[in-house]
């Protein structure tokens, strides 16, 4: 499990979160998204208005998301990027990391 009690803490913490896909040319397609609920070994976001996001899904899993919280001011800053693979399963996009790496 990659996904730690610091790092749940971050990700559930964070006002906005950056997602980023792959377009079929190669190019990222970063968009931002509200809040994502950790659940087990998963980040689970809600599905609203994304159509490019899911399309990329398909057609390549390979997703980022980058996480920060500025909890106890500029000192207390923390920051993930998470990568790993997504899918779309009815009204949300479930994304399982499978790496972590500290930002901040």
């Amino acid at each position: 499990m990659v996904i730690t009690d610091e790092v749940k803490r971050v990700v559930e913490g964070s006002a906005f979160l950056s997602l980023v896909t792959l377009n079929p040319d190669g190019t990222p397609h970063p968009i931002i998204v509200g809040k994502g609920e950790v659940s087990g070994d998963n980040v689970v976001f809600g599905i609203y208005k994304m159509s490019e996001t899911q399309k990329n899904v398909t057609a390549n899993n390979k997703v980022w998301v980058v996480a920060a919280t500025t909890e106890g001011g500029p000192k207390g800053a923390k920051g993930y990027r998470l990568s790993g693979v997504a899918k779309a399963a009815g009204k949300q996009l479930i994304f399982t990391p499978d790496k972590v790496e500290a930002l901040l």
